[in-house]
């Protein structure tokens, strides 16, 4: 297989937000399905299957007795057991990316938790319906809006009240909410959540938990360029997944370290990380992550000069994306495939890339990759002397860009574009456009310093709550030795 032969491969573990921390179940069969989600979804969705179809579901007289969760009869599921197995098998495909069979099975879960009156399942069903929303998708307007109904009706709730189940729900909620928030760029509203969070994870004392908050929250601060903080919770998210032996939690970190040292332009710590976490997902044949980092190697290679290895991993990349049919992806890494051909000269090749990436774009609607497939045919049109043209391209890009408030795009664009005046000899527009490149550089530095004086802040604000929490515990310890109540200590 080309991934084998590949020196630095990786690959990415996705980045799925409901939690995977322990929970007991009393039947093997469903124990054993949700152990294996993240490493084999296709045979956790087949266990599931299976429990589903050779039991039926029972119908205890007492109404009470709908929550007990041990089946001595195996041909019948309690219930609470078939709300489980569909919650599994909600995961599984989801994990597939089969999103609308994923949502049938998990409202399916949800009726039958509220029909029997299984009032935690019933969040709990609820709160995988909104990450779906958001995971598979990202629909970010539904899901915060299940996320509010969650929290009004969870505290209501008679029997969740002053419960563990309860603080579960709570961080879980806080930590979908916080992921949602960074992901639409409302960074201050998403640290102001996960230092909410981490208040609840202290009490759940979950060590899988607490090792994803870190790498979630080292995710956070890489998104909003903050190096330093995502270093230190990505390490620390990593060793404590070490310490336990976490092999798909070692590969998570591991591929949010390769981004981070790809950000950083540590080229061959980048490419070391993802050889570790590809180590463990190409066992698994997962076609996704498989070209999300075949497209993070051949960016790197590309940055590195080496274009043919580049190359290579875009198309391989490109393949997996064809046989999941995923135009947005697949139109980006055409762009990507066309900026290479373009540093490699080949204009013909380029420009057949840059078309196909824009109609696939033009058809999903994804503005940011037209606004981009106009600044890199302009550039080609630069290169073949086409002035006149590249202009009008450039032109035609940076209204995009602006319109959609692609700063990135734009820097490039007007670097472009004032190269382009200047071969034209038209030296009072070159200078414009050099200006206007300088003006939103300025504003992004002056952006990035005002984020990174808000996360100084916060970050005070968690080490003085984490000291507090500290003082108390050892105030609570002495307290509890002084009373020679030694069993509680």
């Amino acid at each position: 297989m080309f991934f084998r032969r590949l020196l630095c491969t990786g690959l990415v573990l996705c980045s799925l937000s409901f939690s995977l921390q322990a929970k007991v179940y009393t039947v093997p069969m469903l124990s054993e399905a949700n152990g294996l989600l993240l490493s084999q979804p296709e045979r956790a969705l087949s266990l599931t299957e299976k429990y589903l179809s050779q039991r039926r579901l029972s119908k205890p007289q007492d109404p009470a007795r709908v929550h007990i969760n041990e089946e001595s009869d195996h041909t019948i599921r309690t219930p609470l057991n078939t709300v489980n197995a569909l919650q599994i098998q909600a995961k599984a495909l989801s994990i597939l990316h089969r999103s609308e069979q994923a949502i049938s099975v998990v409202k399916k879960a949800e009726q039958i938790a509220s029909d029997n009156g299984l009032i935690y399942p019933l969040y709990e069903s609820r709160l995988l319906l909104a990450e779906f929303y958001w995971e598979n998708l990202r629909n970010s307007a539904t899901a915060l809006k299940m996320l509010d109904s969650i929290e009004e009706e969870s505290r209501k709730a008679p029997s969740l009240k002053l419960t563990k189940q309860l603080q579960v729900l709570k961080y879980r909620a806080l930590m979908l909410r916080a992921n949602i928030e960074s992901n639409i760029g409302a960074d201050e509203k998403a640290e102001k959540l996960y230092i909410k969070a981490k208040g609840y994870l202290v009490a759940l004392d979950d060590q899988d938990e607490l090792i994803n908050y870190q790498l979630k929250l080292g995710q956070h601060y890489l998104k909003h360029h903050h190096y330093d903080m995502a270093l230190d919770r990505l390490l620390s998210g990593y060793w404590l997944a070490v310490e336990t032996d976490d092999q798909g939690q070692i590969a998570q970190a591991n591929y949010y370290l390769a981004e981070l040292f790809d950000e950083r332009k540590v080229y061959d710590k980048a490419l070391d990380h993802a050889t570790q976490a590809g180590e463990f997902f190409e066992r698994y044949k997962r076609s996704q992550q498989l070209a999300k980092t075949l497209t993070l190697i051949a960016s790197i290679y590309e940055q590195q000069g080496r274009y043919n290895l580049a190359l290579v991993h875009y198309f391989n990349a490109l393949d997996q994306e064809n046989q999941l049919q995923h135009e947005v992806r697949s139109a980006r890494l055409r762009l990507n495939i066309a900026r290479v051909y373009l540093h490699l000269y080949n204009y013909t090749k380029a420009e057949q890339y840059i078309v196909q990436a824009r109609n696939l774009a033009q058809q999903s609607g994804n503005e940011k990759i037209v606004a981009e497939s106009q600044i890199l045919q302009g550039q080609l049109e630069l290169a073949e002397n086409k002035l006149d043209n590249a202009v009008t391209s450039l032109q035609a890009g940076l209204i995009s860009a602006s319109r959609i408030g692609a700063i990135k795009l734009q820097l490039m664009g007007e670097s472009i574009l004032s190269e382009a005046f200047e071969k034209q000899n038209d030296y009072y527009n070159a200078l414009l456009s050099q200006r206007r490149y300088e003006q939103l550089y300025a504003s992004k530095q002056e952006s990035i310093a005002k984020s990174n004086v808000e996360v100084f802040k916060q970050q005070q604000k968690m080490m003085e709550r984490s000291l507090k929490w500290n003082v108390n515990n050892l105030r609570a310890r002495k307290h509890c030795i002084s009373s020679k109540k030694y069993q509680w200590c």
